[in-house]
């Protein structure tokens, strides 16, 4: 019997990816960086989840930096978070577990809104959740914006020493909460996951692609980023706790 001989063949895949996927946002030590989003509508105002990659290139405030809030006419900081995932949500702060944060490391951060309930992800993995007002919707429209803290609508508004300094990328808008399992696969896919494809541009409100098209205010440029990827959770968070000052 003659041998049949097949020939080992190697293949290459290439997953697809987009130039906006390997690009962040570098906002810089400014205090007058930022990016105006469009205001949250209708379709968020019961549920909602933002994410995003980000590193810190500035300790100017070591505790807390706000990546992104919302300001709205006549409600006291409606919503923000921050790179510690310290965030609040109709006027009430969460202080979830500690994170000592380091420049130059990057993390990635979640929110999720719905149902009455606000939980905080930190590296895909909780980290804090608090019941929010019962009954309460998210006022629309308002002041969105990346880099500064703002606390009633209007660029006017934004207390600059509260700025966010580093870069971002990754951030994408949901118009729906997010489970813990979904956070998680998003943190497990890097800074490059191809996050539309997996959740359908029906379910995102705000995409990184729709942001890198945004004016950019201050000394907010594009910088190249290697992709990665996490396999593992790093640690076990505990419970949150109160934050009463801001």
């Amino acid at each position: 019997m003659r041998a049949l001989l097949i020939p080992f063949v190697t293949l290459l895949i290439t997953l697809p990816t987009t130039s906006s996927q390997h690009t962040a946002l570098n906002f810089g030590k400014n205090p007058s960086s930022y990016i105006l989003l469009p205001s949250f509508t209708s379709t968020q105002r019961t549920s909602f989840s933002v994410c995003a990659w980000l590193k810190r290139h500035s300790n100017h405030l070591d505790f807390y930096q706000y990546w992104i809030s919302y300001g709205v006419p006549d409600s006291f900081m409606e919503f923000g978070i921050s790179d510690s995932g310290v965030s609040y949500m109709f006027g009430d702060g969460m202080l979830p577990r500690y994170q000592w944060l380091r420049v130059e490391e990057n993390h990635h951060v979640c929110y999720a809104w719905g149902e009455g309930r606000a939980v905080v992800y930190y590296d895909g993995v909780e980290i804090g959740r608090e019941k929010t007002e019962e009954g309460r919707e998210l006022v629309t429209p308002g002041t969105l914006i990346l880099g500064q803290f703002v606390s009633y609508s209007g660029l006017e508004n934004i207390e600059r020493f509260r700025y966010f300094g580093g870069e971002m990328t990754g951030v994408y808008i949901f118009s729906g909460m997010l489970t813990e399992e979904e956070v998680e696969e998003i943190y497990r896919g890097g800074r490059c996951f191809d996050v539309v494809s997996r959740f359908g541009s029906d379910n995102i409100f705000i995409s990184w692609q729709d942001i890198l098209q945004l004016e950019r205010v201050g000394s907010v440029k594009e910088v190249e980023v290697q992709c990665s990827s996490r396999e593992r959770r790093s640690r076990k968070y505990g419970e949150s706790g109160k934050f009463g000052e801001f």
